[in-house]
């Protein structure tokens, strides 16, 4: 018989406590599992609800372009009854799905936003003198400041490369890191801003992202209309930046409007030198349609063309054989007398971004 110590195992086999953590190992498993595909499962639920939406049945897109006309349809048969003229909302177009009486399908939800892109200032074709003033009165910069950011500005959006007094062209810019070329057009976006010498210090964060000071810069200018502002549509802080020493053309402004009409249908003498009009020329709209979680929107920069007096039936194709207008040319599609001229157009499956309302008539305004 052998002297030598058999070893025992530290527990014999089928003892409880090694059954337990063959079990807990096992759940461990499980769980993880279990995780990884509900993760599976939801990824591919949205995967699959932005494909049916966005890339494959037609119906969503065409529902959602069906929403833009009859948006439009609203609009014209408004203007119409005011003389082929908008104003404002309180004409009653404010809400064109409730208006044309539409009632979307089961398990969809649209709405439309209509936004007037003439309600603020434009900030690329505003006069040198205008600009430095707001930037000094209403924004409160020096002097100093305020000439480098009007000639900073003026030299990135002008045609030449020579370089103002306070200003800056390709060559200050080729300096940065990365290096990049002043625009020498207007700006396509406010955010565009970023890129500016000295703008990037005052109304930019040290991350580049909009500070408090681009806020209020949005909340009154814009770069996607070149004309005079709606004063019907325009917030607060155009007419302040306006008259910002002038309270009595603040207040009294909206005084001629009779009380049936919360709206200017003409803009009074003493407004006439601050580039008002109390139409809309140029109109934003937005149509989300949503179905699950991923939205489809639509977003369209039109000009209204109204013709009033000529209901355009005569030039609707197939209303004469020998005159039918068969291709899409330019020419015919201006023979067609669309109400609209549609700026530009574009889709995409993030919802809008949320900007301030520009809304400032009498119905905003206390006695």
């Amino acid at each position: 018989m052998s002297t030598q110590a058999r070893i025992q195992p530290a527990y014999p086999q089928g003892h409880p406590s090694r059954r337990g953590g063959v079990l807990i190992a096992v759940l461990a498993i499980i769980a993880l599992l279990s995780f990884l595909v509900t993760r599976f499962l939801q990824e591919a639920s949205d995967s699959l609800e932005y494909r049916a939406l966005c890339n494959e049945p037609p119906e969503a897109r065409a529902y959602a372009f069906s929403m833009l006309e009859a948006s439009l349809a609203a609009l014209q048969e408004v203007a119409l009854i005011d003389d082929g003229k908008l104003y404002a909302p309180e004409q009653g177009w404010g809400d064109p799905i409730a208006y044309c009486g539409i009632r979307p399908p089961n398990g969809w939800s649209v709405t439309v936003e209509i936004r007037d892109a003439t309600a603020r200032l434009p900030l690329n074709t505003i006069e040198e003198a205008q600009l430095n003033r707001i930037l000094e009165q209403y924004f409160e910069f020096d002097f100093g400041i305020t000439r480098e950011l009007s000639s900073m500005l003026l030299d990135w959006i002008d045609s030449d490369d020579s370089r103002r007094l306070n200003g800056a062209e390709s060559e200050d810019y080729l300096d940065e890191n990365p290096p990049y070329r002043a625009a020498n057009r207007p700006l396509q976006s406010l955010e565009e801003l970023r890129l500016l010498k000295v703008w990037q210090d005052e109304f930019f964060d040290e991350n580049g992202q909009p500070n408090e000071t681009f806020a209020q810069l949005a909340a009154i200018f814009s770069v996607k209309h070149r004309g005079s502002v709606n004063a019907n549509t325009a917030p607060t802080g155009v007419f302040m930046s306006l008259a910002p020493e002038d309270d009595y053309f603040t207040e009294n402004l909206f005084d001629q409007i009779p009380d049936d009409t919360p709206y200017l249908k003409n803009v009074p003498d003493s407004a006439s030198d601050k580039s008002l009009t109390s139409e809309m020329k140029l109109l934003q709209i937005t149509v989300t349609l949503t179905r699950g979680t991923v939205p489809f929107v639509v977003q369209a920069l039109v000009e209204p063309d109204f013709k009033t007096g000529n209901s355009g039936g005569s030039n609707l194709p197939g209303t004469n054989e020998r005159d039918r207008i068969r291709t899409g040319t330019i020419e015919e599609q201006d023979a067609l007398k669309y109400p609209f001229r549609i700026i530009d157009l574009s889709t995409s499956s993030r919802p809008p971004r949320n900007e301030p309302a520009a809304r400032y008539s009498a119905v905003d305004i206390d006695a």
